[in-house]
């Protein structure tokens, strides 16, 4: 028995593809296909590319995977590379050899400067068969988390739900003041329902290039398709202005008593960093009342914003760790594999991810 991995034609082997991943992921309601028209067909920088892995006895599909084309900049330079995704393998055939021999064909195109780079965040499973073909960890991807309330902790305790609202209430009550008072004279902060983007986040996204050696695209363009378009997902946003200056935004959303942090854009990092978080925290127990009990961000482990958020008080949670994965050829750009492989250079959030 032999396998054969081929290019596949995302429109003529669509349902294919499509069916693979129906079968193997557990997402419950999720719009597989939706998504792909979404992700592989209409993505703002190009159609994506996919690969399937056929038994070639059978002439049957058991695998594909996937690659979605991103600019990046990397020391001020531009970029477009490739964020991989959809591995998936039928459940009956998940052997090392069929998965190296499907995980290589992105790898072979990177070697043959076609792009430059990759990267992927893969599961722990996955990520085997990525270092395995040769790509490089460069990171963990890291949960943290801050509870706003302690109605959960105290009704882990007391048990009665209306009993634990009312004993949390004064420690909810001084738990607000830690946030309230903290911010500096001039900031203000507007939250929106949906995703509005303009130039002055395209101005954002444009200084973060500067600040940080390696930052994928954030640019209206991509915010609009990543954010705005999503077909699965509802993103919410909170812009922070100083003096009616934007000057931060934060990109996220509102799954049952938590909000989770997807994406950030910053302007001067070290002045704006904390007071983004501070009003965003203000901003979240006024606008969802006390719906919310607790922020979630899962980002990279090297992202300058971890200092700030455990500073603020966010903890690490281990049930998200994953690991983040790079490639380049370092014989073909020494000085770019070098720096694209680099954990510490990314600014890296969960919203890289392009799912």
């Amino acid at each position: 028995m032999g396998y054969i991995v081929k290019e596949a034609d995302l429109v003529k082997e669509r349902d294919i593809m499509v069916n693979i991943l129906t079968n193997n992921r557990s997402a419950g309601d999720f719009d597989y296909n939706k998504r792909f028209e979404w992700i592989y067909l209409n993505n703002p920088f190009g159609k994506a590319k996919a690969w399937i892995i056929w038994d070639d006895k059978k002439n049957i599909p058991v695998g594909f995977t996937g690659v979605f084309p991103r600019p990046a900049y990397v020391n001020g330079q531009q970029y477009m590379c490739w964020n991989c995704g959809d591995f998936s393998i039928e459940k009956k055939y998940r052997a090392l050899g069929v998965a190296l021999k499907l995980r290589r064909a992105a790898k072979d195109c990177i070697d043959n400067s076609e792009p430059p780079f990759l990267y992927a965040h893969p599961n722990e499973r996955m990520e085997v068969i990525h270092l395995k073909v040769g790509h490089k960890k460069m990171a963990h991807m890291h949960r943290y988390a801050l509870p706003i309330r302690l109605t959960r902790q105290v009704q882990s305790v007391v048990k009665n739900s209306k009993l634990a609202f009312f004993l949390a209430k004064p420690f909810n009550l001084l738990l607000s003041f830690k946030y309230r008072f903290s911010t500096f004279l001039g900031l203000s902060g507007k939250m929106y329902p949906d995703i509005q983007v303009n130039n002055d986040h395209d101005e954002l996204y444009r200084k973060m290039t500067e600040a940080f050696p390696v930052v994928a695209d954030r640019s209206n363009k991509y915010l609009n398709w990543k954010f705005g378009s999503n077909p699965n997902q509802k993103y919410q946003q909170f812009d922070l202005f100083y003096k009616n200056h934007l000057v931060g935004t934060i990109f996220f959303v509102h799954k049952g008593d938590v909000v989770h942090i997807i994406d950030v854009l910053i302007d001067d990092f070290d002045r704006y960093s904390s007071q983004l978080f501070r009003m965003f925290i203000n901003y979240v127990r006024k606008s969802f009342s006390r719906s919310i009990v607790s922020l979630s961000f899962i980002l990279a482990e090297f992202n300058p914003f971890v200092r700030d958020l455990k500073k603020l008080g966010f903890k690490y949670r281990s049930d998200a760790t994953s690991g983040a994965i790079a490639y380049a050829n370092e014989e073909q750009n020494s000085e770019l594999a070098e720096t694209v492989m680099d954990g510490k250079k990314w600014f890296m959030t969960v919203g890289d991810r392009d799912a």
